[in-house]
């Protein structure tokens, strides 16, 4: 029987807000945000650190940015631009994605952490149009917006992203529901690091300083959406969903070295096809890892880009944006 999830009600007079009576999914709350009732601890700690994440992206300096832009190569203009037009994808995909699942999750403390990692995605849009403004023409913006409609592999990727939120978006069954979770997961912990790190990259190369600052602070929110959709499937989860993941991490991570090979290959200095591979399986296992499973990629907690998140830590906690919390603070990535 295939088991149709159950949108949470705006009211609902037969409902009971007690721990021992709540479901993350198909549970029977009022629809009161009764936040002192709360089954789910770790949104606790979550919470408390997205709200003291917020920043803006004006507060960034971008003013050396187009300077070391023209000093890029060919290889890495083109990579720049390929990389942030998948990047605003994937935060203008949660944008609009992130509401159709959160209304499905009948646990208020859970719900409200979503609606939260919405708004965040909204200043990343903003972040990516501010960094698109400060170095290009508005032609090229717009180029670059588009990017989809003439490059293939681009399109590939988002209609596979999209093709299974549109899927839970038709058919609201727990099996869909799952696989936009793993989506998400996905998503939020390996699809948007590959493009941080490229960023990484040449910012230890004294390039594009002010598009790293930008990446550092989306990436200290992303840190706890992976905690958000970590900690759903650590509580949802049995071994055929484990499996599931596990499927959908290996097609994630043989998309991701297609999209790796085409967009840097070996033309960028500091990644080569082999190092964009071997970090690619560090991310799988690690991810696995932060859901309690054991390693598949044989990676051996090899990332050959470590030296580099070193350096974006360093480089994050000198600027003086905003009050932002640091990552070795950050509950509900390393914690969860």
């Amino acid at each position: 029987m295939i088991e149709t999830l159950t949108r949470t009600p705006l009211f609902n007079l037969s409902g009971s807000d007690l721990p021992e009576d709540q479901k993350l999914i198909n549970g029977n709350p009022t629809g009161i945000s009764n936040l002192n009732e709360n089954k789910y601890k770790w949104t606790a700690p979550l919470y408390r650190t997205m709200m003291s994440n917020h920043w803006i992206p004006e507060k960034v300096d971008m003013t050396g940015d187009k300077k070391t832009l023209a000093q890029c190569s060919e290889a890495e203009q083109n990579a720049i631009k390929d990389t942030l037009s998948f990047l605003i994808f994937l935060d203008s995909f949660q944008c609009l994605n992130l509401p159709n699942i959160a209304q499905y999750i009948t646990a208020p403390n859970v719900a409200n952490l979503i609606a939260i990692q919405q708004f965040q995605e909204v200043i990343h849009t903003q972040s990516y149009q501010y960094i698109l403004e400060a170095l290009y023409p508005i032609t090229e913006r717009d180029d670059i917006y588009n990017r989809w409609r003439f490059n293939p592999e681009l399109l590939k990727r988002i209609q596979y992203v999209s093709q299974i939120a549109e899927d839970f978006l038709a058919e609201p069954t727990l099996h869909n529901f799952k696989r936009v979770v793993n989506m998400n997961f996905i998503l939020e912990s390996i699809y948007f690091y590959q493009g941080f790190m490229f960023f990484d990259q040449l910012v230890s190369r004294g390039k594009m300083i002010g598009a790293g600052s930008t990446i550092d602070y989306i990436r200290r929110d992303e840190m706890t959406h992976v905690g958000i959709f970590g900690n759903i499937i650590r509580d949802q989860y049995d071994e055929e969903d484990f499996l599931l993941l596990e499927e959908m991490i290996t097609d994630a991570l043989a998309h991701e070295v297609q999209w790796a090979h085409y967009v840097y290959g070996d033309n960028i200095l500091g990644i080569s096809m082999k190092s964009s591979e071997q970090y690619l399986d560090y991310l799988g296992d690690d991810r696995l890892s932060r859901v309690g499973r054991k390693p598949i990629f044989g990676s051996e907690k090899f990332n050959p880009y470590a030296h580099l998140q070193q350096s974006a830590k360093s480089n994050f906690f000198e600027t003086t944006v905003t009050d932002y919390s640091k990552a070795d603070s950050i509950e509900g990535w390393d914690d969860f």
